[in-house]
C-alpha cells in the first residue's frame, strides 16, 4: 500500500493498475476499490493530499458470452430428471424456466409460494390443489432468501438485490413441478420419522436438511451426464429462460414479469423465435400433472 500513498497523481497509479500481470479488468476494479478506501481514510489522517485512486479511470469489464441450451436440450434434461424422480427436478425446473440462480433456489422455503386460493378445496370438485382449476389462480413465488457457503459456514440470508422480492408468476411447469416436489419431500419425511429436521426449505435432503451448493452442482453435472445434453454450468443454463418461456406458450406479459424486462418490445423480441412443434408441444407435457 505504500506505493499507493507515494504516487500523487492518478497518471502513475493508472500506470500501475494497467500492469499486464492483473488478471481480469474485474480484478483491476476490486483492487482500486481497496485502494480507495485505503487513501479514503489516509486523506482524514492528513498522510496524503488527495485520493488519486477515486480519480482513476477503470479499463472497461466486459461481458462473458456464456452458452445455453436449446428448447430442445433443456427438455431432455428436464425429462431425464423427471423420468428419473430426481429430487432436484422441481429445482431444475426453476433454474431453466424462472432463471434462477443456484443459492436462490436452495434458499427457497414452501411459505414463500403463494397460492392464491388453490390450496384450499375448490367449489366445483371440493378438492385442494384441484389440477381442474388451477389455471384459475395466479400462483407465484417470492425469492428473497438464498443459501450460500461463506468461509465455511452455510448461511440462509437475504438476497442482494430487493427486485427479488417482488412475487414472480410461475408457469404451469413450475407448479407441477412444486407439486411433485412436496410429495417427494413428504415420503422422504416419513421414511426419516424422527431423523427429520423440519427446516421449511423445499429442496432438501433425506433428512430434511439444506442441500450443500457443491452437491447440488454435482448432481446436476451427473444428470448432465445421463440426459446426453452439452455441459454447461448451472449460471449459463439460466440463459435457457427466455426461450422456454417462448415454446411453453407462457403470455408475453407473465415472461415480461419473470425476465424483470422494464420495456415489453424486448420480450417480443424473444418471442418472434420458437423452437418445432415437437419440442414445443413435449415442453407443455412437462407442465401437465405428472400424475397423469
Amino acid at each position: 500500500m505504500e506505493w499507493a500513498a507515494r504516487d500523487s497523481n492518478p497518471e502513475s497509479l493508472s500506470r500501475r493498475m494497467d500492469h499486464g500481470d492483473l488478471p481480469s479488468a474485474r480484478t483491476v476494479k476490486g483492487i482500486r476499490a481497496v485502494l480507495r478506501s485505503a487513501l479514503s481514510q489516509a486523506v482524514v489522517e492528513e498522510l496524503v493530499a488527495k485520493n488519486v485512486a477515486a480519480l482513476v479511470k477503470l479499463p472497461p469489464i466486459r461481458a462473458r458470452k456464456g452458452k445455453a441450451w436449446s428448447s430442445e436440450e433443456a427438455r431432455a434434461f428436464l425429462e431425464s430428471s423427471r423420468d428419473g424422480d430426481d429430487y432436484l427436478y422441481a429445482a431444475y425446473v426453476l433454474v431453466l424456466v424462472l432463471g434462477l440462480r443456484k443459492g436462490e433456489v436452495l434458499g427457497l422455503t414452501w411459505d414463500r409460494i403463494e397460492w392464491d386460493g388453490w390450496e384450499k378445496p375448490c367449489t366445483p370438485h371440493g378438492e385442494d390443489f384441484c389440477e381442474h382449476c388451477r389455471d384459475d389462480h395466479d400462483i407465484s413465488l417470492v425469492i428473497d432468501k438464498q443459501l450460500q457457503r461463506v468461509r465455511g459456514r452455510l448461511l440462509h440470508r437475504a438476497t442482494k438485490t430487493e427486485e427479488s422480492d417482488a412475487p414472480r408468476p410461475l408457469p404451469a411447469i413450475c407448479v407441477t413441478a412444486l407439486r411433485h416436489r412436496y410429495r417427494q419431500q413428504e415420503a422422504a419425511r416419513d421414511k426419516a420419522g424422527a431423523a427429520w429436521h423440519d427446516t421449511g426449505m423445499i429442496f432438501t435432503t433425506r433428512y430434511g436438511l439444506p442441500v450443500e451448493p457443491r452437491n447440488f452442482n454435482r448432481s446436476y453435472d451427473s444428470r448432465i451426464v445421463r440426459a446426453g445434453v452439452p455441459k454447461i454450468t448451472v449460471h449459463d443454463a439460466r440463459r435457457t429462460c427466455g426461450s422456454l418461456l417462448v415454446d411453453l406458450d407462457v403470455h408475453p406479459r407473465v415472461a415480461m414479469a419473470i425476465l424483470r424486462h422494464a420495456d415489453f418490445s424486448i420480450t417480443m423480441e424473444i418471442y418472434s423465435q420458437v423452437s418445432s412443434k415437437a419440442t414445443r408441444e413435449a415442453l407443455r407435457k412437462l407442465g401437465q400433472s405428472l400424475d397423469q
